[in-house]
């Protein structure tokens, strides 16, 4: 005979519910952490937006991570709930920034963008990418959207002047007397990547490009692209939006739940007919006596 918690003893009616108990308290919390909304991470730590399209396709998406214009062509882009769905969740005038962090291309309507972002007090799409509650997540097609020119875009221009090294030829990378090293995002850039104060290990450096010289001349900051004129406000006002579509659970999710719920029933229920059967057995023992 088991103990309990409190010292008495486990009756053979306990014993026998409570592998059917503990199956019904982890569907329970099973179900519970399927439902809660949270962000994918995987061994890599790519942060991914919440979305229930990603969650489901994440397969069949590319990472991305990069930044493009708004730059659709009657002025506006519009942010779709999905590739799939033709729920429109949004529509931006042409100009603002947008990180896409994913990519998906495997329907028949061309290649999409997942994007997340938050309004400025203008009503404009935040380059801080800041990831509130109330930001927007959704997907735009690419061939609305224009490239940032970045360190992917220098790479790709420079491609026959960026020479590879090996570990035996690679440069290495030493404190500067001024004790800083300033990191950008690709030669000749003005936006900073920050600055390192110490290196607390080697860094390794497989790909170098030189500049000024004969062949590679100084770089200048790259300016920024002519758009397509953006909407104005009454065009954008007037263009309908959707919103979202009712909530509609995976089956799998769904399913989960079904069966939490059968199970939960069929304890209540075996739990009733014991305690009546052990009521009954009772009786008859007293009036025995």
């Amino acid at each position: 005979m088991r103990e309990n918690n409190n010292g008495g003893p486990l009756t053979g009616r306990a014993m026998a519910l409570r592998p059917v108990r503990e199956a019904a308290v982890f569907l329970l919390v099973l179900a519970a952490l399927l439902l809660t909304p949270g962000k994918r991470a995987g061994a890599d730590v790519i942060w991914t937006p919440d979305d229930s399209f990603y969650d489901q396709h994440y397969e069949d998406c590319d990472y991305e991570g990069r930044r493009y214009y708004a730059n659709g062509a009657d002025g506006y882009v519009t942010v779709m709930e999905s590739p799939e769905k033709k729920n429109v969740l949004d529509v931006l005038a042409n100009g603002p920034v947008l990180y896409v962090s994913m990519t998906y291309d495997k329907g028949m309507s061309g290649k999409w963008g997942l994007v997340q972002y938050v309004l400025n007090d203008e009503g404009q799409p935040a380059e801080d990418y800041s990831w509130d509650e109330g930001a927007t997540v959704g997907w735009i097609k690419m061939e609305e959207l224009l490239s940032v020119y970045d360190g992917y875009s220098f790479a790709e221009e420079h491609r026959a002047e960026i020479q590879e090294t090996d570990e035996g030829a690679a440069p290495k990378v030493v404190m500067p007397d001024t004790g800083t090293i300033y990191l950008w995002e690709y030669p000749g850039s003005e936006i900073s990547y920050g600055t390192l104060e110490s290196m607390e290990s080697e860094i390794s450096i497989d790909q170098t490009y030189q500049d000024p010289g004969e062949a590679n001349p100084e770089l200048k900051p790259q300016e920024k692209p002519k758009l397509i004129p953006p909407a104005d406000r009454k065009t954008l006002e007037s263009l309908p939006k959707t919103g979202r579509s009712g909530l509609v659970l995976p089956l799998t999710v769904a399913g989960l739940i079904v069966l939490t719920i059968v199970l939960t029933t069929l304890v209540i229920r075996f739990m009733a007919v014991k305690k009546r059967d052990e009521e009954k057995t009772a009786d008859g023992g007293r009036k025995e006596s």
